[in-house]
C-alpha cells in the first residue's frame, strides 16, 4: 500500500480536526438501561475487553489479542471506539486473529476515502457527464437556494469498505447474540452523548463508530444523527462497567502530544489541540480502572493515524506490549474451559447467502423498478459478500442518491430478507458542476475554456432530466436537453438544443497568423434511442443546423465575403460503447464512438447532399503499472456538389499527432492512429482524490486531406509521423498533461512543441 503524503494527511486533518472542536468539551452516557451481557457469565469474574480508537494505530489491538490466545483469556464483551470497534467487531463476529490480520493488511484503506464510482461502473449519460466536467462540486442549487453535502465523503466507500472486510452480516436483533457480545461507541452529533449501538445491522454501527465529522457524512440510525465515536469516548472504560464488566482489559492507542520542536506550523498546533482535548476524556477514564484491571498502551512511535501502510508494525508494538504485561494478564487465563469458549467464538455466518426476498426502501424519486433493475438480486440464489457489493455499486453509480444502504435479515424460517435503503441527495435535485481547459504551447497558441454543468434530476420516476451546459473562453457553448426516458431506463427520446462558437487559429508554414477561421452554430437535435447496457448506447436522431463561417482576411477575398452562411438538415445514426474505466488513462476497456449523418446542405444559394461519417476507436489493456492505449480516429465530409466542406476535423496537440500546435491541421477528412504508453509512478491511495502520475510516450501517424475547401472524396496525401513523452497526472480538476512532441515537417516547420494541458477536449 503507497503510504498517504504530508499534504494529504494535513488535508485529513485540517477538515476533519475543527469540525471536532466544539464537540470535544463533554460527553455523557445515554440515561437508557442498557442489557447486561455478563448476567450469564458464572463462575468466574466477567472480562470485557475495551479497544480504543486511533486510526492506524489500531493494528496494535490484533496484537494484543494474540497474546490474549496465546494465555488462554477468554473475553466476555467487547467495547470499541472507531477503529476499535472494527477490529473488535471482527473479533466478536468469529474471525480469528490470523484471519483479522490478513484482512488488515490486504483492505484497500485508501477506498474508505473515496466515494468515487468507477467510471466503467455508471451508465454510459453519467461517464459522459463526469469526463466533460471534471470538477465535481455537486452544488446543490434550487428554488431553496445553494445547499452543499455535510461532508467532503457521503460514506458510501466506506461502508463498502467494511463490507468487503466482514463479509456477509445478518442484522442481528441483538450485538449479544454474536459469538462475542460487542458494543460499538459512536456520537451524538446534535447534543454531543455517547450512544451505545447494541443492536441492528452491525456493518453499520461499525461505520457510524468510524464516521469522522467534517469528513464522512454523519450516520443516521434509530432517529439520531451519529459521528465517531471519539469526540465523546475514546476509550469507552466506562461503558464496560455500565454493562457489568467485573473486570478489563483496556488498550489505548490515542496519540500522543507532540514537543515543541514538532510544533511547526498551524496544523500541528491544531492536531496537538485535538489530541489534548481527547486525552482529557481518556484520562478521565483511565481512573475508572481499578487494581484487577489492566491498561496496555502499545508504543507507537512513528505511526500516526493515518499511516495504514505500517499496520504490521502497530500488530507488533500491539503483541510486544501485551507480552510485557504477561504476568498480569495470567490472573486472566482461564486455561480449563478456554476451549470450549473458543470454540464458540470461531462461529460465524457462512460468507455466502440464499436470498430470499428483496425489500425496498425508496426514499428516492426513482421508481422501484428502476432499482430493482439495477440490483440484480434474483430470489432464491445465493450471493457472497462480493457479489452484495457489485449489486450495491450498480446501484449507487446512478450517481443519484446520497447512500444505499444494505442489510441481512433472518427470517424465522431461516431464509435471508436482503434489504436496501436508497436516499435521494438531501442537497439536490439540482447539481451544480464545472469543467476548466487550458492548452499553451508556449509559443503563439493559447486555448482556455471555463463550462459549468447544471443538471435537474428527479424530472419522471424513471429518472428524467434537464441537463444544461455553458462554456466561455476560445471556444464558447450553451447547451440544454431534456432527456426522458420511456418505461424503463433503457429507451429514452432527447430533444436539445445548443449553440457553439469554436475557433481555429490559421497559420502559415513558419507560424505566422494568417488570422482566425470561426465557425458559429446552432443545433436542434431530436434523438430516440436504446441504452442497451451501462457501456453501450445506440440512437438515430433529426438534426437541423444552422450557421455561418467567419473567415480571415486571406480566405474572405477569394469568396468576396467575409462570412458563409449555411443550413443543413437531416438524420444521424450514432453507436457508442465505451467501458474504458478512465478517460485519459485508462487500464482496461474499449470506446467504440460510430456515427453517421446524411444531410440536405443549403450554402451560398446552392443545394446539395453530404454524409459525415466519423469513426473512433480506443483500446488499453495494463499490466501491473503498465499502460498501452490504442487508439483510431477516422473522419470524412462527401459532398455531391459544393465548393467547400461545411464540415471541418482537425489534427494537432499533445497525443493528436503531437508536434504540430493543437487544431493546426483541418480538412474535410482525417485518418489518425496512435499507440500509447503509460507508467504509473505515484498515487495517493489514502485520499479524498486518488490522483495518479504517469510518466508516458507515443507514437502516432496521421494524414490530412490537402485542401479544406474540396468537399469530393479524398485523394492522395503524405502520412506524418509523430510521437511524444510526457508527465501526465490524475489531477482533482482533471488530466494534466506537460510534454514535449515532434512530428515530420511535411506540413510545417512547426513541427516540435512543448504542452501543458489541463482537462480533456471533446
Amino acid at each position: 500500500m503507497t503510504a498517504p503524503t504530508k499534504d494529504v494527511k494535513r488535508t485529513v486533518l485540517a477538515t476533519s480536526v475543527l469540525p471536532l472542536l466544539s464537540l470535544l468539551f463533554s460527553s455523557a452516557l445515554l440515561a437508557a438501561p442498557i442489557p447486561s451481557p455478563c448476567q450469564h457469565i458464572q463462575n468466574r469474574p466477567c472480562t470485557a475487553l475495551v479497544l480504543g480508537g486511533g486510526g492506524a494505530r489500531g493494528g496494535a489491538h490484533l496484537g494484543v489479542i494474540r497474546q490474549l490466545e496465546a494465555q488462554k483469556i477468554p473475553i466476555d464483551l467487547i467495547v470499541g471506539t472507531s477503529i476499535g470497534a472494527f477490529v473488535g467487531g471482527l473479533y466478536a463476529s468469529g474471525y480469528s486473529p490470523d484471519e483479522i490480520e490478513k484482512i488488515l493488511q490486504t483492505l484497500d484503506w485508501g477506498a474508505g476515502f473515496t466515494d468515487k464510482v468507477s467510471r466503467d461502473e455508471m451508465p454510459l449519460r453519467r461517464t459522459q457527464q463526469r469526463d466533460h466536467y471534471a470538477i465535481r462540486l455537486d452544488i446543490g442549487l434550487g428554488a431553496d437556494g445553494v445547499k452543499m453535502p455535510k461532508g467532503l465523503l457521503l460514506g458510501q466507500a466506506m461502508a463498502e469498505l467494511i463490507q468487503h472486510a466482514y463479509g456477509v452480516q445478518s442484522a442481528n436483533q441483538h450485538f449479544d447474540q454474536l459469538p462475542i457480545p460487542f458494543r460499538a461507541i459512536a456520537t451524538n452529533l446534535r447534543n454531543k452523548d455517547t450512544v451505545v449501538l447494541a443492536q441492528g445491522s452491525l456493518l453499520a454501527a461499525v461505520q457510524a463508530s468510524m464516521s469522522i465529522p467534517g469528513v464522512v457524512q454523519p450516520m443516521r440510525l434509530d432517529g439520531k444523527v451519529l459521528v465517531d465515536g471519539g469526540v465523546a469516548n475514546n476509550l469507552p472504560v466506562s461503558v464496560a462497567r455500565q454493562l457489568g464488566a467485573t473486570r478489563i482489559i483496556a488498550v489505548a492507542i490515542d496519540a500522543p502530544l507532540q514537543d515543541e520542536a514538532q510544533l511547526d506550523s498551524a496544523f500541528a498546533v491544531t492536531e496537538q489541540l485535538t489530541s489534548f482535548l481527547v486525552r482529557q476524556e481518556v484520562e478521565l477514564q483511565k481512573k475508572l480502572l481499578t487494581a484487577d484491571d489492566l491498561l496496555i498502551e502499545p508504543k507507537l512511535t512513528g505511526i500516526d493515524t493515518l499511516g495504514f501502510e505500517k499496520m504490521g508494525l502497530a500488530i507488533k508494538a500491539g503483541h510486544a506490549s501485551a507480552k510485557a504485561n504477561k504476568a498480569k494478564l495470567a490472573t486472566f487465563a482461564r486455561p480449563e474451559s478456554y476451549a470450549s469458549w473458543q470454540q464458540l467464538q470461531r462461529k460465524r455466518l457462512d460468507n455466502q447467502s440464499q436470498i430470499s426476498k428483496v425489500t425496498l426502501h425508496n426514499q428516492s424519486a426513482l421508481a422501484d423498478e428502476v432499482l430493482l433493475e439495477r440490483l440484480q438480486i434474483i430470489p432464491g440464489e445465493t450471493y457472497s459478500a462480493n457479489q452484495l457489493t457489485s449489486a450495491i455499486h450498480r446501484l449507487y453509480g446512478l450517481d443519484q442518491f446520497e447512500r444505499v444502504r444494505h442489510q441481512l435479515s433472518m427470517q424465522p424460517d431461516g431464509s435471508q430478507e436482503l434489504l436496501i435503503e436508497a436516499e435521494d441527495k438531501s442537497w439536490g435535485p439540482g447539481f451544480l458542476n464545472f469543467n476548466f481547459l487550458m492548452d499553451d504551447d508556449f509559443s503563439s497558441n493559447r486555448r482556455v475554456q471555463l463550462a459549468a454543468s447544471y443538471n435537474r434530476t428527479n424530472l419522471s420516476p424513471y429518472g428524467a432530466e434537464w441537463y444544461n451546459e455553458v462554456a466561455i473562453g476560445t471556444d464558447k457553448l450553451f447547451s440544454s436537453e431534456l432527456y426522458w426516458p420511456i418505461y424503463n431506463s433503457g429507451s429514452f427520446v432527447a430533444a436539445k438544443a445548443y449553440r457553439s462558437v469554436g475557433t481555429l487559429i490559421v497559420e502559415d508554414n513558419e507560424g505566422l497568423s494568417l488570422g482566425d477561421f470561426i465557425r458559429q452554430e446552432t443545433v436542434l437535435a431530436l434523438r430516440a434511442g436504446m441504452n442497451l447496457s451501462d457501456d453501450a448506447q445506440l440512437s438515430a436522431a433529426w438534426l437541423d443546423k444552422t450557421g455561418r463561417y467567419q473567415l480571415p482576411a486571406f480566405f474572405a477575398n477569394s469568396f468576396q465575403s467575409k462570412y458563409l452562411h449555411f443550413t443543413r438538415q437531416g438524420p444521424e445514426l450514432k453507436l457508442l460503447w465505451d467501458s474504458l474505466d478512465h478517460p485519459s488513462f485508462p487500464s482496461r476497456g474499449l470506446k467504440l464512438d460510430l456515427s453517421r449523418q446524411w444531410l440536405d446542405d443549403v450554402f451560398r444559394g446552392s443545394k446539395a447532399s453530404s454524409i459525415n461519417t466519423s469513426l473512433e476507436l480506443i483500446a488499453a489493456t495494463s499490466w501491473q503499472d503498465h499502460r498501452l492505449k490504442g487508439r483510431w480516429l477516422e473522419q470524412r465530409y462527401q459532398s455531391a456538389d459544393g465548393d467547400i466542406a461545411l464540415e471541418q476535423y482537425s489534427l494537432g496537440g499533445l497525443l493528436n499527432l503531437s508536434g504540430y500546435p493543437r487544431n493546426y491541421l483541418y480538412s474535410s477528412a482525417l485518418k489518425f492512429g496512435s499507440l500509447v504508453y503509460m507508467y504509473k509512478m505515484h498515487e495517493n491511495r489514502f485520499s479524498f482524490f486518488q490522483s495518479p502520475f504517469y510518466l508516458g510516450g507515443s507514437l502516432e501517424r496521421g494524414w490530412v486531406k490537402d485542401s479544406i475547401w474540396q468537399a469530393a472524396n479524398a485523394f492522395s496525401a503524405d502520412w506524418v509521423w509523430a510521437g511524444s513523452v510526457f508527465l501526465g497526472w490524475d489531477s482533482p480538476i482533471g488530466t494534466v498533461l506537460l510534454g514535449y512532441g515532434q512530428a515530420q515537417s511535411l506540413y510545417s516547420e512547426q513541427n516540435q512543441q512543448l504542452y501543458l494541458s489541463i482537462g480533456q477536449w471533446y
